[in-house]
């Protein structure tokens, strides 16, 4: 069974008020460490959400490219210390079929445009209001950076904004971009 599937049950379960039934889920069925590193390796789990610049962006438009889909948040001080860093990867490759999106895990609009004009980022901010994407990766802290294949498939998971974290970024896109 997949997770993610089993989380819903798990929350039917709950709203029908069996909570043995809820419990006996909760210890066996779900996995005990789930992380995004569980999907490298896999097609990485598609979504829309709204880009605060953009319209409506759907991962699976970018198939044919390397994407860098990073997660981040206001509250987290590496998460806007990586913005930079993701900025310069998308523009050192400007030409190339990559293309990097940052998630908001808060989803506010107006203060994702002033992030966006303050830190002069040329790449996609998309909002996750409602926190379904980053439950859907299985988030547990951030930020978390994703490399995903051409074929839509999760080649790498980084977390951090280390010096070290950008130079394995780099090192994971110019693999797949020389495939």
């Amino acid at each position: 069974m997949k997770p993610l599937t089993d989380k819903l049950r798990l929350h039917a379960a709950l709203r029908c008020g069996s909570r043995v039934a809820a419990l006996t889920m909760l210890l066996f069925a779900l996995p005990v460490n789930a992380s995004p590193d569980d999907l490298v390796g896999a097609v990485a789990p598609d979504f829309a959400l709204r880009s605060a610049r953009h319209g409506n962006i759907r991962i699976s438009e970018f198939r044919s490219q390397v994407v860098v889909l990073s997660f981040r948040s206001d509250w987290c001080g590496k998460c806007n210390n990586l913005l930079p860093l993701l900025n310069e990867l998308q523009a050192r490759h400007a030409g190339a079929d990559i293309q990097v999106l940052a998630v908001d895990v808060e989803g506010d609009p107006e203060h994702a445009r002033e992030l966006l004009e303050e830190q002069s980022i040329d790449f996609p901010l998309l909002l996750d209001a409602r926190q379904q994407v980053s439950r859907d990766y299985d988030l547990a802290r951030l930020p978390v950076t994703l490399v995903i294949d051409r074929a839509g498939t999760v080649h790498s998971v980084r977390q951090g904004a280390k010096a070290e974290t950008a130079r394995q970024l780099q090192a994971d896109v110019a693999a797949l971009l020389a495939e």
